[in-house]
């Protein structure tokens, strides 16, 4: 695999969800999925001087962005994530189901791929989890934090 190729993938990836941040930032979580009919991305962001991670659906509204303009850089994102899908694929390396990418303002970077079968998973469970694995948030909802809770104790069950 190219890895100059791959470089310039990550930093594509980096510079759409840079253009989308409206403020200074510190930290940012970018999850995408990507499969032959699948595409999903959604990042959260930490503000400069801020412990509470902003979602970029609610750029728009918290920033008086238009919806267009946010919806133009997040099919971006979405397609640089499937330039880098495709990048593995066409390498003959097993391509990933769903990755993780951090950064921070300082070009500090970790990229973790994840390669589970995603068919019967369910995308708003998944996400209560990314969010607890990589944000330490916990959900507010109480079937949620119930869900989160059988979780987290079958992880523990599995690893004694």
């Amino acid at each position: 695999m190219d890895e100059n190729k791959l470089g310039s993938i990550y930093n594509n990836i980096a510079q759409t969800v840079v253009e989308t941040i409206p403020e200074e930032w510190s930290e940012v979580y970018v999850y995408g999925e990507i499969t032959e009919d699948v595409r999903n991305a959604f990042f959260y962001y930490y503000p400069e001087n801020s412990r509470s991670p902003v979602h970029s659906h609610n750029i728009p509204d918290l920033f008086e962005i238009e919806k267009e303009d946010y919806k133009k850089l997040w099919r971006q994102l979405l397609d640089d994530l499937e330039e880098l899908w495709y990048e593995f694929k066409n390498n003959t390396q097993e391509p990933w189901t769903n990755l993780t990418m951090i950064f921070n303002s300082e070009g500090k970077f970790k990229i973790d791929y994840n390669y589970e079968d995603l068919s019967d998973a369910d995308d708003y469970e998944r996400r209560i989890i990314w969010k607890h694995k990589y944000l330490n948030l916990l959900p507010e909802d109480e079937d949620d934090k119930k869900f989160l809770e059988e979780y987290l104790n079958n992880i523990k069950e599995n690893e004694t």
